[in-house]
């Protein structure tokens, strides 16, 4: 390491504030105060992390590492596949934006349904919120709730330690700039825009928020846009979530696991198409391709069925959407549909 790492380094140790050692202090007495809660989650955690190992190990085993962004990995229905891509040909919709990060973590979404809801809620967070953030941009007056029991301060600051190491050794911008991450997470989690540091479940155990909870947080009658990327526990949620329907204008969720669990996905589309219809589909290329030739991890958009004069035609555009779509690991090629 050069001189001038170590002292950058030194630096960001010697400015970070007491509090937030104290922060993460309590957060630490608080975890030992729950052992029991901390025990039944290990397993959920690694889970999580064999699940994000799997898709890389999947990914790198479905595609060719490319250089370009503009290169593709072709899916389309198989005969008698136990889910056809035809059933996901999105609806005709004018309005779609792309919302957060360039890469992962950004979703194409309705403007009508970002600028109508009263509120965001978002499941899943890790320690990238443009999303939210640039929800909050497009609408001022919107509450916004996350939802992630992974993330505190503390994590946000060892996350933004990491990245400082990272332009330390390799010298990239992007880097440090993530090096200050925690101090994002202060500035941007207060007032109305809130993180619970809960885990949404099916029931309260262990600290666990029901989706009862989370909408109780809400105002009255609020109307809601829901994004979700919860790593396979949106199955366990998704049926009381679906009970809120008349309060969500839209839904942003990246489903998983989709080759194994190919008959609860249908199911759940299904119900789902009830009230909404599909406006946007994109595929995690981290994800992979099932053998069916399904995304594994496909991302997709339900907009409210109330915001359509009448039935709508299906879209014209091609998937990835030029201009808006982008591969959430930008080394991997995109996946486009064959309708």
């Amino acid at each position: 390491m050069t001189c001038a790492g170590a002292g950058i380094l030194f630096l960001l140790w010697c400015v970070t504030p007491r509090t937030l050692f104290e922060q993460a202090s309590d957060a630490q007495t608080a975890d030992r105060g729950v052992a029991a809660e901390a025990q039944c989650q290990n397993r959920h955690a690694h889970s999580r992390q064999i699940g994000r190992r799997a898709q890389i190990d999947l990914a790198e085993k479905a595609f060719v590492t490319v250089g370009k962004i503009d290169s593709y990995t072709e899916v389309r229905s198989s005969a008698g596949g136990p889910i056809q891509l035809a059933d996901f040909h999105p609806a005709a919709c004018e309005s779609l934006v792309r919302i957060g990060s360039s890469n992962d973590g950004g979703y194409v979404v309705p403007l009508e349904a970002v600028t109508a809801a009263g509120a965001l809620v978002s499941f899943g967070l890790s320690h990238d919120w443009t999303f939210e953030r640039d929800f909050k941009s497009r609408n001022p007056g919107a509450v916004i709730h996350c939802y992630d029991h992974t993330v505190s301060l503390l994590t946000a600051f060892q996350y933004s330690f990491g990245q400082l190491g990272r332009f330390v050794v390799q010298r990239k911008a992007s880097a440090l700039r993530r090096a200050f991450r925690w101090i994002d997470y202060l500035r941007f989690f207060r007032a109305e825009r809130k993180h619970f540091k809960q885990r949404v479940w099916r029931d309260r155990q262990f600290n666990s928020a029901t989706i009862e909870d989370v909408f109780s947080r809400l105002p009255a009658e609020c109307q809601v846009f829901v994004k979700m990327d919860i790593e396979g526990g949106e199955y366990r949620v998704l049926d009381d979530l679906l009970s809120q329907s008349k309060n969500i204008v839209a839904m942003a969720i990246e489903f998983h696991d989709v080759d194994i669990v190919s008959e609860m996905f249908n199911s759940f589309v299904e119900k789902i198409k009830r009230g909404f219809y599909v406006v946007h589909i994109h595929a995690n290329n981290m994800g992979g391709v099932a053998p069916f030739n399904f995304p594994i991890a496909p991302e997709i958009t339900f907009l409210n069925k109330r915001f359509f004069k009448s039935a709508p035609g299906p879209s014209r555009l091609t998937y990835p959407v030029p201009g808006l779509d982008r591969p959430n690991y930008p080394q991997f090629p995109d996946v486009t549909f064959e309708f």
